[in-house]
């Protein structure tokens, strides 16, 4: 098993990488990167558990936009999440599927062949990839993968690629946090094992009932692709102007659509409502605030319009499940 890649943040030489995915039986694995490398400055951190092997990513890219030729000689399937950044691999051959993934959005996939250019446009990324051993999923949905996720399991009997969506789906409020319970995970040894394996399976329990739920439904159906577009757009309203005031209104004027199919595409798209959505986001800054520049909570409240910091507790505790003082501990 091996990977093979060349750029010019490697001089343009080939680089090989001998068991690029690796999977544990007995013991949880860890391995943490300082990395600084050709303007690329950060953090990676490497687990292996038995049949999952996980990859978070905190880096700042200081050079421009950069591009990786990469080549693999083995298959697997992965659920790639960019929390923040995009990642977009583009395939060799013109009639393969390609995959693009946009900041605060994911995917799970399988690609029978990896042959192609990977793009990166950002200057941050923070990234969660958990791999998957084929075994793993069978004995995990056993007695019949086919039943429980039949199009992924058709695709590995065939060695066909397989995108879970075919355009990537909004982290949602509820996978949000899941994804900063493994991140944030303080536990060592057998318990951070268990800990670990146990929110995987959840994480993937919780996506496979959302694309069982609308195959059934059929929830994407009519929604043309200008009209995604147009949600995409809200999107980087909300991200770009999270601390103003909105409404359904003045959202849905902007992007040139009525407030009844602003709530709905939205929801179709991102699977929460609009003000959910944008709360997540003021959040999310809270919380960078109150725990990486150690900002009173009563400031950062102030700050995001709160006139009350006891509403703004509220607010908090609901989206991460825990009080904003937890993070002064």
């Amino acid at each position: 098993m091996k990977t093979m890649m060349k750029s010019d943040i490697f001089k343009k030489e080939r680089v090989v990488v001998n068991n690029p995915i690796r999977f544990n039986k007995e013991h949880l694995l860890e391995k943490k990167i300082n990395y600084d490398h050709k303007g690329i400055i950060g953090v990676i951190t490497d687990i292996m558990l038995d049949g999952v092997h996980l990859v978070a990513r905190d880096l700042c890219v200081t050079t421009e936009s950069y591009s990786i030729e990469v080549e693999h000689d083995f298959t697997f399937v992965k659920l790639h999440i960019e929390i923040e950044g995009d990642n977009e691999y583009c395939p060799e051959d013109p009639l393969e599927k390609g995959i693009y993934i946009p900041q605060g959005h994911y995917n799970l996939f399988y690609f029978p062949k990896i042959k192609g250019v990977l793009n990166y446009r950002t200057k941050r990324r923070k990234t969660l990839e958990i791999t998957f051993t084929e075994k793993y999923l069978e004995q995990l949905f056993y007695p019949d993968l086919k039943t429980t996720i039949p199009l992924l399991a058709e695709a590995i009997a065939n060695n066909t690629t397989y995108f879970m969506w075919e355009k990537s789906k909004s982290i949602s409020p509820k996978l949000y946090i899941l994804i900063e319970d493994i991140l944030q995970c303080n536990y060592t040894g057998a318990i951070k094992k268990a800990f670990l394996e146990s929110k995987v399976v959840e994480i993937l329990s919780y996506l496979f009932t959302i694309i069982n739920e609308e195959e059934n439904t059929k929830i994407n159906e009519g929604l043309s692709l200008s009209d995604y577009d147009k949600i995409i757009a809200v999107d980087g309203i909300l991200k770009s102007g999270f601390k103003e005031k909105h409404t359904l209104a003045s959202i849905a004027a902007q992007v040139g659509l009525n407030t009844f199919k602003l709530k709905k595409y939205f929801k179709i798209v991102f699977d929460t409502t609009v003000f959910n959505y944008l709360t997540r986001l003021r959040m999310e800054y809270a919380k960078q605030l109150i725990a990486e520049k150690d900002f009173p909570v009563s400031t950062v409240s102030e700050e995001l319009g709160y006139k009350n910091p006891q509403h703004f507790t509220v607010a908090f505790k609901k989206t991460f499940g825990y009080l904003p003082s937890k993070l002064k501990n």
